[in-house]
């Protein structure tokens, strides 16, 4: 599995708390998914679709999470592919992008 960010694992936390509290056991269930994308990602890295405006040193990939508004963003930066963002579907698109720089 791919590591996280701190961001993201604090995003992935916060999601999985409030689907806990909405519904008992939905966030076990985001966890499960999450777990998921994150081994294909590591296993399969440029499966994700890639997102455009990066510099060629950043490999940015986006990997929805099956039946949840998220995806996982990674990149591959220093060699080492990590998650970068945990993000909902509805929120502002790139709010991640400074964690890159």
């Amino acid at each position: 599995m791919l590591p996280f960010a701190a961001e993201a694992a604090d995003e992935l936390e916060a999601a999985a708390a409030w689907y806990e509290s909405e519904r008992p056991g939905y966030g076990s269930l985001f966890l499960e998914e999450v777990a998921r994308k994150a081994k294909l990602a590591a296993r399969f890295p440029q499966s994700g679709t890639r997102v455009s405006g990066f510099d060629v040193g950043h490999d940015v990939r986006s990997f929805r999470i099956r039946r949840f508004p998220y995806s996982l963003v990674t990149a591959v930066v220093g060699g080492q592919a990590t998650v970068f963002a945990v993000a909902h579907h509805s929120r502002e698109p790139g709010y991640w992008c400074s964690r890159l720089r």
